[in-house]
């Protein structure tokens, strides 16, 4: 034994000469931990600009692994982030099947509801009143924060708070899920669809056409989405997942943050994507699904070893 531990504290009087001589650690150099992500997203950015095309979540995932790997979490990164992947990669392959089988069983709850309330839709009342090119980038680009940040703040909590990474994942599961029973059960189509002559879908009539590129009409062609699951607003629900776990995390200091959801809000209606009350869906269903996991989660979790012994129950 003792001549092990010699030879286990020669070897490491070794590793620290050698890591002298190079200056610095290979295996988790931080230069390299930024570097090389780096050069993936311009190797990404650039694909996608000659392409046309927005990058998924999945790819943003690769980036954080790469870091990951260079600060020697490699393992707890892969063994912590499956979950979040299986959720997200399942939602988005069912997300278009189910499309695809509630086209035929279409509701116009949310358009009659509109219409009996203003006399007119939200939608086509911003577009004739306060129609302005900056706000048509504005809109695109509160719209567009969808597509990563819901991944990115992942990583956030990943980094400073791994309980509250959990408790994300699981709402972020629970609220993904219940949406798509929704669309399943109670397929909308958008007010871009319901009154196609009236209100225009601004983000490929305007955007694209004045960027000179189908970025947007590429994206949704490419990700194939369901086009009659209007209601709830995904894109609504997830902003405000978002700022309930910050303003939970950083309580003032977070508040700025509301500004994501707020923009992406009033973005949704004015862009003719989705109709008030798909807005006020979202915002419900992601409520809903915090609590669930905030407050539910723990009170159930008293009663069942399982979801104590496996799910992050603690407050």
């Amino acid at each position: 034994m003792a001549e092990q531990t010699e030879k286990e504290q020669t070897t490491k009087k070794e590793a620290k000469k050698e890591k002298k001589k190079l200056g610095f650690d290979y295996h988790s150099s931080r230069l390299f931990a930024l570097l090389l992500p780096a050069i993936y997203l311009i190797a990404i950015a650039v694909f996608s600009l000659v392409y046309h095309i927005i990058p998924g979540p999945e790819l943003l995932v690769l980036a954080f692994l790469i870091y990951a790997a260079y600060n020697k979490t490699t393992w707890r990164f892969l063994k912590d982030w499956l979950p979040f992947i299986t959720v997200f990669v399942s939602y988005e392959m069912l997300y278009g099947f189910v499309g695809s089988i509630a086209a035929n069983n279409l509701h116009t709850g949310p358009y009659n509801l509109e219409m009996s309330l203003f006399g007119q839709l939200p939608s086509l009342v911003l577009q004739q009143t306060i129609r302005w090119a900056p706000l048509d980038y504005l809109g695109a680009f509160f719209y567009s924060l969808h597509f990563f940040a819901p991944t990115i703040f992942a990583f956030i909590l990943w980094k400073v708070s791994p309980k509250n990474y959990w408790k994300y994942t699981v709402s972020f599961g629970v609220l993904t899920y219940a949406a798509l029973i929704t669309f399943l059960f109670y397929p909308v189509a958008p007010p871009w669809i319901e009154s196609p002559d009236n209100i225009s879908r601004i983000l490929i009539s305007s955007v694209d056409h004045n960027l000179g590129i189908p970025v947007y009409k590429t994206l949704f062609d490419f990700l194939s989405p369901d086009l009659y699951a209007a209601f709830p607003s995904m894109h609504s629900a997830l902003p405000l997942l978002i700022s309930l776990f910050s303003i939970k995390i950083w309580k003032k200091k977070a508040l700025p943050v509301l500004i994501f959801p707020i923009g992406v809000w009033f973005s949704a209606v004015y862009l003719g994507e989705h109709y008030i009350v798909d807005v006020l869906g979202g915002i419900v269903y992601a409520i809903v699904a915090f609590v669930a996991v905030e407050k539910l989660l723990p009170l159930i979790s008293r009663h069942n070893s399982f979801l104590k012994k496996h799910m992050p129950t603690q407050t």
